[in-house]
């Protein structure tokens, strides 16, 4: 699935959420450009807090798991370390599905 930034709709469509994986981000982190690469990491989080509000918690979770992926492993800003670490605790405990625990475990080694 390819990732496109559409600054119309800064909110990933509810059906393509689900289908999203941490392989689409990698290759988009490698094919974007510099300012598109941050811009995924705040439409990740205004995903994340939208479907928050709406008691969406899989969506939620699996955004959460996303945001958490993408600044911890592609991106690695200062403070990816804190950032991932929030952000993945945040997904397993709406959804403490194996993959999220997984990663959980990967991040608390640190990057």
């Amino acid at each position: 699935m390819g990732i496109r930034i559409d600054f119309s709709e800064p909110i990933i469509k509810k059906d393509i959420v689900m289908e999203m994986s941490s392989g689409d981000l990698d290759n988009f982190y490698v094919s974007a450009s510099d300012f598109d690469k941050s811009n995924i990491f705040f439409i990740l989080l205004a995903s994340l807090h939208h479907y928050e509000e709406d008691g969406d918690t899989v969506r939620a979770a699996h955004l959460s798991f996303l945001t958490a992926y993408y600044v911890f492993t592609p991106l690695t800003p200062p403070g990816s370390y804190q950032l991932a670490l929030y952000y993945i605790k945040k997904a397993v405990s709406m959804n403490p599905l194996p993959e999220y625990i997984e990663w959980l475990s990967i991040m608390e080694k640190g990057n």
